[in-house]
């Protein structure tokens, strides 16, 4: 549990259903709870989450934003709350001049879930008011799989992609063609080399884009940046990664800002 012993029955908060969730906070904020940390949740409910927050870290200014209004009793002021949605950027940059002008340490998104809501909110907030080393949380991302929800989608399996030694040969064959001299000086014909190619290989793996889940996997190639934009095989500007680490549990992910 967590590491200052607090009892998290005691809070109002979904978090309880997820014992991986509160082992994983621990191990990512264990070294920021003597710290004056500012943090901000995106949907708090009743804000039992809040006050969770407010206790594991002693010295920190605790922010919280929901759709609907909530209202706490916290006698020693150092939560504050908001309504208002996500993906209204001039509310977040108000809640980040008004509560952590110098940056956020956690940003914690438990409120949509919805992909395109969560983007909006994410990429204004990662980029304008959290602090470099600071961690981006997403909650419960896993709801791109189900079938009920926004913007959610039952998985459908396909059958394994084996193995295909005459696949592979011609994906080979591809591949020494785009180096060859005289193709890569032919422009269309390199082109359709690589086009085919591409092709094949997408025969090989199956993957779901849906929702919350598809979102993810566009955050996974934020973190391929230094080789999406290789000078060489990518496509330029080069430059690196704008994360310095992304931890992916079920449903549960950490990125540390670069």
């Amino acid at each position: 549990m967590f590491k200052i012993e607090l009892d998290p029955a005691r809070y109002d908060t979904d978090k309880l259903a997820h014992a991986h969730y509160l082992r994983n906070y621990e191990a990512q904020f264990k070294d920021l709870i003597d710290r004056e940390v500012r943090l901000l949740e995106l949907g708090i409910k009743s804000g039992g989450s809040l006050l969770l927050w407010r206790d594991y870290f002693p010295h920190g200014r605790i922010v919280g934003l929901d759709i609907e209004p909530v209202q706490l009793d916290d006698p020693t002021g150092r939560i504050h709350t908001y309504q208002g949605a996500q993906q209204d950027t001039e509310l977040l940059d108000r809640i980040a001049r008004e509560t952590a002008p110098d940056g956020f340490d956690v940003i914690i998104d438990d409120c949509s879930h919805i992909g395109v809501l969560t983007r909006v909110s994410f990429w204004h907030l990662f980029e304008r008011h959290l602090k470099p080393g600071g961690f981006y949380v997403i909650e419960d991302w896993g709801t791109g799989y189900w079938d009920d929800w926004v913007d959610g989608a039952r998985y459908q399996p396909h059958p394994p992609a084996a193995y295909n030694h005459a696949l592979y040969r011609l994906i080979r064959a591809c591949a020494r063609l785009q180096t060859h001299n005289v193709i890569r000086h032919l422009s269309p014909a390199h082109w359709l080399v690589t086009k085919f190619k591409t092709m094949m290989l997408k025969r090989q793996y199956h993957s779901h884009d849906i929702g919350m889940v598809g979102f993810v996997k566009e955050l996974i190639d934020e973190c391929g940046a230094a080789d999406i934009t290789h000078n060489q095989f990518g496509r330029g500007p080069q430059r690196a990664s704008k994360f310095q680490h992304l931890y992916i549990a079920p449903s549960h992910l950490f990125i540390v800002k670069a």
